[in-house]
């Protein structure tokens, strides 16, 4: 029994290094990464608490959750995509409109 207890306490431990790691890195990718990354590392954080608790849940178990979430996330993976493409698209679009008008103020 007390070793369930340390397997867990463990567990819990790669958790919090993991989460805090993976804070720390969309901190730095919500300044310096590219749009879209939100979708990764929502990959990145489910993959990794899964994983880390294969030692306690079973690594059968483990590959279930990894297709069971693959299969999930694929429709949800491919709204935000779609959705972030056209807002980077209408965003163009509508630089370029105001260049334009900036550009026929100063041929006035």
């Amino acid at each position: 029994m007390a070793n369930e207890w340390l397997l867990f306490g463990l567990i819990l431990a790669g958790e919090l290094i993991f989460a805090v790691g993976l804070a720390v890195l969309v901190r730095y990718l919500s300044k310096h990464g590219p749009n879209g990354q939100t979708l990764w590392m929502v990959v990145v954080g489910v993959a990794g608490v899964v994983t880390i608790s294969g030692p306690r849940i079973g690594w059968e178990t483990v590959g279930t959750l990894a297709i069971c979430f693959t299969v999930a996330g694929i429709p949800m993976a491919v709204e935000y995509l779609d959705r972030i493409s056209k807002e980077h698209i209408a965003a163009k679009k509508a630089l370029e409109k105001t260049l334009e008008h900036t550009s026929a103020d100063r041929e006035e």
